[in-house]
């Protein structure tokens, strides 16, 4: 159970960053297509659950190597530092969407187009192989079938619990609701990462020190 939280709260997290999808969201929110925007959303939760339990499984079968595991630890804390730095002094992304197809009808449409949005960034599989190996390198979740899957379902619940409040978020504030504090939350976010960064790279330097 533990494993299905953990999931909730990093799908979560990590889905906040402002990005393609989440602009999509937003603009059709803003338009008071709520289902569509949460189609979108779910569509892409569904991705995200497909590329988490493709991360966690293979990553779960690899990181009992001791080499491996290093290899991931080390490649961990490089991509949240990069990432970190790109995320927080970077030039966010822009919404794109062919005004001609905004207002089209059609639920299943939307749907397989959060799918497609997902689809379309190959680094996304990368980044949750990097989550399977922090979870499992860092034994933040057991390396059994239950726990992965709890983990990997989890995930697609928090990212679609994200959805839902952003919507809702934009509900409420309607004409008052700016692409601008959405960007603010994305800096934020991206001084998460690099402090988190900062520990790991803590860690395997005294780790370093420690076998020197």
């Amino acid at each position: 159970m533990i494993a299905f939280v953990v999931g909730i709260i990093i799908g979560y997290l990590t889905t906040i960053p402002v990005g393609p999808i989440n602009l999509a969201v937003v603009m059709k929110a803003l338009r008071n297509h709520t289902a569509q925007a949460l189609l979108i959303g779910t569509g892409s939760a569904l991705m995200d659950v497909l590329y988490c339990s493709a991360a966690v499984f293979g990553v779960g079968s690899l990181i009992t190597n001791p080499t491996l595991d290093s290899i991931f630890r080390i490649s961990t804390f490089v991509i949240f530092f990069v990432y970190g730095v790109k995320t927080t002094f970077g030039k966010l992304p822009e919404a794109h969407f062919q005004p001609n197809d905004e207002d089209q009808p059609g639920f299943k449409r939307y749907f397989i187009l959060g799918m497609a949005m997902y689809f379309s960034n190959p680094s996304f599989l990368a980044y949750w192989i990097t989550i399977g190996g922090i979870v499992h390198g860092y034994r933040i979740i057991e390396q059994t079938f239950l726990d992965n899957a709890l983990f990997a379902l989890g995930t697609g619940v928090g990212v679609t619990a994200w959805f839902f409040t952003l919507v809702e978020l934009v509900e409420r504030q309607k004409m008052k609701f700016e692409i601008a504090r959405i960007r603010k939350i994305t800096r934020f976010f991206g001084l998460i990462l690099l402090i988190v960064s900062a520990f790991l790279g803590w860690d395997l330097f005294k780790e370093y020190m420690a076998h020197r």
